[in-house]
């Protein structure tokens, strides 16, 4: 090899310079070709060792750490990283079913579906690749530049780390180009039918039908948040379909690999009548928006069956805004709204009853035989104890009067006496009170198919230091006794149908099940005799000598249909720390001796209205004119 090395080097050797003939090439080429100057250097054996050592090391350190890792990746977390896998090439999609239409009693729609759209976003597509949500953040802000999204409310989402959120929804087909355009710059980001509901009459029917809004824990849903949407919605709400997708890393749609249509909800039909309704709406509208009540409430009920026929609370709330994409902020103002629009007043709000308890009074009193039908009891204008005088609110008072007269004119006085005693009639006493308003259901829920119904307050004289006046103004529906609008409505049915407290009911029937059973609270709470003796006393109430004077014409403008009811007025003081009175109107018809088949119970409460006779029952003579215009006997 040294031999060819030097030829080369012979080869390549310029002309005419002479190579030493007589240099030993043998030798040359036994001799390193080149030498160290310092030929003392050399690596000890002991570095060259440990240098050895810190690479065979460092090979094996490498080696273990790809090792582990791909142990991890292909074992331990195998299924993980699997999934993720496979969502970067397929997504199984969600498919809102159509919720189901809701009918009035006669058919007519009051809630529907139209054509709408959902942006949704999911976080594993947005995320995929990314050490946390910050990319997800970044989508989210840029779709908020071209449509309005609840903010609050998807970041709670995100920081949830909920694999898939609902962005917003309600979203018509022109709102949505901007983003269909664009729809691969938004990893995750996906267009999906969602119908959405119409409520055909807003604010008239919101707090009966309520609205719907986004839900679900895991998986977004569209789910009742009041009213029947909310108490039927495992009826209303269909089942889910579902689209499995295969899609590009971006999360866009390339093809449907398999699919299952969503099943849609059922219809609804309710005991409800939409012309009762909106009058009932409008009424109380233009009461409180006049500033002759802070508030209001109008419910009527169907006394055969407790179907409630109308149902209005006021101040009110538009439903539709609320389906189309209300943000956090923009519903926390309208619930600190002064008039408080979501508070469902008919049911959930409980007031002193005032001279319409009185209804329970007489019935108990009788009852007990604390006094006969015609026991005649003298009002002078007031009573007196002690130092203390309870006063009728007749100045003068109303003379000798019984208890069918003490209902028709409203006399406190006669109540005064027949509730705590006084001038040798021994009274009920708060006890006898108490048990009888808890029977006729003041205390305790009706069981309306609704949320959010409250008890009342039925006092007993235990819980609290009890004296005498506490007693006498119990007796008239003042001081701590408190019901709802709907017991008095109840109460009123009961006076309405023969003797039955009916569970109130709104939904008559759910397509594809059977209609419910009238459902008896309880029956017979007295003796016919007393039963009838109240029914004469409301049906003197509201024709000529009784305080209901707004509807004494009644019989003339329908064909001789009676009526039967009781005013009321009660006290309280305001949040302005001022006196003011609340009114009340409760009323039944048709009314005839000795039949039990009313059609109607209606009761008209205003909050700060003024009183039962010139504020509550005019409304009422309104609504009573729709309802038996329509209404074939």
């Amino acid at each position: 090899m040294n031999k060819v090395f030097f030829d080369e080097i012979k080869r390549f050797t310029p002309k005419g310079r002479r190579v030493n003939k007589h240099i030993d090439l043998a030798v040359l080429a036994s001799e390193p070709v080149i030498e160290p100057k310092d030929r003392s250097f050399s690596i000890p054996d002991r570095i060259k060792t440990s240098n050895s050592a810190f690479l065979g090391l460092l090979v094996l350190t490498v080696f273990l750490f790809f090792t582990a890792k791909a142990f991890v990746y292909q074992v331990i977390e195998s299924e993980t990283y699997a999934t993720l896998a496979e969502q970067n090439a397929v997504r199984e999609q969600l498919m809102q079913p159509e919720r189901g239409v809701i009918y009035d009693r006669n058919g007519e729609y009051i809630v529907r579906n139209k054509p709408a759209f959902s942006i949704d976003l999911s976080t594993n597509l947005c995320s995929f690749g990314y050490k946390n949500f910050d990319y997800c953040y970044s989508i989210v802000n840029k779709i908020g530049e071209v449509v309005k999204l609840d903010k609050e409310r998807i970041n709670k989402e995100l920081a949830e780390r909920k694999p898939d959120i609902i962005l917003t929804t309600g979203l018509t087909k022109d709102r949505l180009l901007p983003i269909e355009a664009n729809i691969r710059k938004f990893p995750g980001v996906s267009i999906v039918t969602a119908p959405q509901r119409d409520y055909l009459y807003g604010d008239a029917f919101a707090h009966l039908i309520g609205y719907v809004g986004i839900g679900g824990k895991e998986y977004p849903t569209i789910e009742g948040k009041m009213g029947v949407e909310q108490s039927y919605d495992q009826y209303l709400a269909g089942n889910f379909g579902m689209k499995v997708l295969e899609v590009d890393s971006a999360g866009n749609p390339l093809k449907t690999i398999s699919g299952k249509d969503p099943y849609p909800g059922s219809n609804v039909i309710l005991y409800v009548d939409l012309d009762l309704q909106k009058k009932a709406y409008e009424a109380l509208r233009k009461k409180v928006d006049s500033g002759e009540a802070t508030a209001g409430v109008v419910i009527a009920q169907d006394p055969q069956t407790g179907g409630i026929l109308a149902l209005v609370s006021y101040p009110s709330f538009d439903p539709n805004a609320l389906t189309s994409g209300i943000t956090s902020a923009e519903f926390k103002n309208l619930s600190n709204d002064t008039g408080y629009p979501f508070f469902n007043r008919a049911l959930s709000a409980a007031y002193p009853p005032g001279s319409t308890f009185k209804m329970v009074v007489a019935s108990a009193a009788l009852s007990e035989e604390v006094v006969t039908d015609s026991l005649l009891i003298n009002d002078t204008g007031y009573i007196s104890v002690g130092s203390f005088i309870f006063r009728n609110w007749k100045a003068g008072g109303h003379g000798e009067v019984d208890l069918r007269r003490a209902l028709q004119v409203s006399n406190d006085v006669y109540f005064y006496t027949i509730g705590g005693g006084y001038g040798g009639v021994k009274g009920l006493g708060i006890g006898k009170l108490s048990e009888w308003g808890k029977k006729f259901g003041i205390g305790s829920t009706a069981g309306i198919d609704l949320q959010g119904e409250v008890s009342g307050y039925m006092p007993d004289g235990i819980s609290r230091e009890w004296y005498l006046g506490d007693t006498y103004i119990t007796s008239i529906g003042q001081g701590d006794v408190l019901a709802t609008p709907l017991q008095t409505n109840n109460i009123t049915s009961y006076f309405a149908n023969g003797g039955y407290l009916m569970k109130p009911k709104v939904v008559k029937t759910i397509e594809g099940t059977e209609e419910p059973d009238t459902e008896i609270i309880a029956q017979n709470l007295t003796d016919k005799k007393t039963y009838d003796t109240v029914r004469e006393g409301l049906n003197l109430a509201v024709s000529p000598g009784g305080t209901g004077y707004p509807v004494f014409d009644f019989p003339l403008k329908h064909g001789g249909i009676k009526l039967a009811g009781k005013t009321g007025t009660s006290e309280y003081i305001n949040s302005k720390g001022e006196e003011s009175t609340h009114a009340w109107f409760t009323v039944f018809g048709p009314y005839e001796e000795g039949e039990y088949d009313a059609t109607i119970a209606l009761t008209v409460f205003l909050e700060g209205g003024g009183s039962g006779a010139d504020d509550a029952a005019p409304i009422a003579a309104e609504l009573l004119d729709v309802w038996f215009s329509n209404f074939v006997l």
